[in-house]
């Protein structure tokens, strides 16, 4: 059953790279431009259309979104960006639960979801400093004055 459904994905997939990762998950990676239709694949050709959760990440040289979709199978469609210009377009028209999930990519690691509907803070008090995600590496937090700050 893996066979076939990988073989479907690489078939959706034509000149991406896919790998299957523990628990029988698929990851496709992909650039931001990519995104979007990656979603429509998803749908139209694979009928995947439960998105479980978005999980960013800073591996320091490039940021990542994880996209977890679950379906017949887990598919993973992992993006990633410029660490200088952390933008991906925004699923929010697209898949409504993706609303909140960008929501906090935005608050914890300063991931911009391009086209987003409603940019308010979810993931950090409205009095959080602008400019500071609390995910990042570069962010050191003082225990003294309980604050955080960006570090260069």
């Amino acid at each position: 059953m893996t066979v076939d459904f990988e073989a479907r994905l690489k078939e959706a997939f034509p000149n991406t790279d896919i790998a299957l990762g523990g628990g029988g998950r698929f990851w496709v990676v992909l650039t931001p431009d990519q995104l979007v239709p990656a979603v429509a694949t998803l749908r139209d050709k694979l009928s995947i259309i439960q998105l479980a959760v978005i999980v960013g990440e800073d591996a320091r040289d490039v940021f990542l979104a994880n996209y977890v979709f679950t379906g017949e199978r887990v598919v993973v469609l992992q993006v990633r960006m410029d660490h200088e210009k952390p933008e991906v377009p925004s699923l929010a028209n697209l898949v409504p639960g993706a609303i909140v999930y960008e929501r906090e990519l935005k608050d914890l690691f300063g991931i911009n979801p391009v086209g987003h509907p409603d940019l308010r803070r979810q993931a950090v008090p409205e009095d959080w400093p602008e400019g500071v995600y609390p995910l990042r590496k570069d962010v050191k937090f003082d225990q003294e004055e309980s604050t955080a700050k960006e570090v260069k």
